[in-house]
């Protein structure tokens, strides 16, 4: 089982109006393999979700292809979509007057879920998400933690092999959010789920994905792995702290040198010095001054960081 993504567009036209199509999604390709978690990042208005709903078979794409394990897919044939589920914002696909069992029962027998698999899995996922407790409350009186872990039990009822999660961790406590995490790590890696997500949250996405994609204005414009977008944009800013008062050389001007803080103890100082050609530059003019370094520290770029990078970069260099 595979999920691929090939040249996907999605333009929205202005009922009764002249005016242009709107282009939510202008390219987007990707391909994620069994157990693999891809974190779909960007701004908001980027298209993430609507890339969401287009490989969901939510909407149609205005052209471009969804490929499920090597197979072309479109929302007119549905039997494509019996290995996917997905979770949208906002817990869209729970009933809020029927409790936990109901959920599962009722979205189960609409895929077609025999009585006999309900019952057993049921009570798996109730038990997988910390819900068993409150299984048989009606859902509007649930937590919002409790009714994205019952919106997740519910896309996972069918057993699908492939899982789209959007924000799924939004707004939830930190309880609730640890929990989500794991059960996401346990289905992709334990379990070989495809798991395809959206999210602003950076902590998520540098604790569980294994790929990355940043979206900017409808477009891919870069994606890799944490480690290799770290080496793609490593990071020459330097923390400098100087023994007493120190005066910066005016050469030092085009490293963007800031003062943080100075006193008769020691200056400290920030410097992008751009390479490591900087660094050698910056060491000799100390040396010639005869300053005594107290500190020198690299800072580590992180994928909040990275994420900026991308988003300021001009876009004939994206792909750079």
């Amino acid at each position: 089982m595979s999920l691929r993504v090939a040249n996907l567009r999605k333009e929205f036209r202005p009922f009764f109006s002249r005016r242009p199509p709107i282009t939510a999604v202008r390219k987007i390709d990707f391909e994620i393999e069994p157990g693999k978690i891809y974190a779909l990042l960007g701004p908001n208005g980027a298209g993430k979700s609507t890339t969401i709903k287009m490989i969901a078979g939510l909407i149609q794409p205005t052209s471009g292809q969804v490929y499920i394990n090597g197979r072309p897919v479109s929302p007119g044939h549905p039997e494509h979509y019996k290995n996917l589920s997905a979770v949208l914002e906002g817990t869209r696909n729970v009933y809020w007057r029927l409790n936990p069992i109901e959920n599962l029962h009722y979205f189960a027998n609409l895929r077609g879920v025999s009585s006999q698999k309900i019952e057993k899995r049921s009570e798996e996922l109730l038990t997988l998400l910390e819900l068993d407790a409150r299984k048989k409350n009606q859902s509007q009186h649930l937590s919002r933690g409790m009714l994205q872990k019952l919106a997740l039990a519910v896309a996972l009822i069918t057993d699908p092999r492939i899982l789209l999660l959007d924000e799924p961790t939004l707004g939830l406590d930190i309880s609730s959010a640890r929990r989500i995490r794991e059960v996401i790590l346990h289905l992709a890696h334990k379990e070989g789920r495809i798991i395809l997500l959206t999210t602003h949250q950076m902590e998520l996405v540098e604790s569980v994905a294994d790929h990355v994609g940043i979206i900017r204005e409808g477009e891919l414009a870069i994606e890799g792995s944490i480690a290799n977008l770290r080496k793609i944009f490593a990071s020459f800013i330097y923390r400098l702290k100087i023994k007493g008062r120190f005066v910066m050389p005016a050469a030092w001007k085009k490293y963007n040198a800031i003062v943080k803080q100075s006193n008769d103890d020691f200056t400290e100082l920030e410097l992008d010095l751009g390479s490591k050609d900087g660094m050698f530059a910056v060491l000799a003019d100390l040396q010639k001054k005869g300053s005594e370094i107290i500190q020198l520290d690299r800072n580590t770029d992180d994928l909040e960081e990275i994420f900026l990078r991308v988003l300021e970069r001009k876009p004939e260099q994206a792909n750079a």
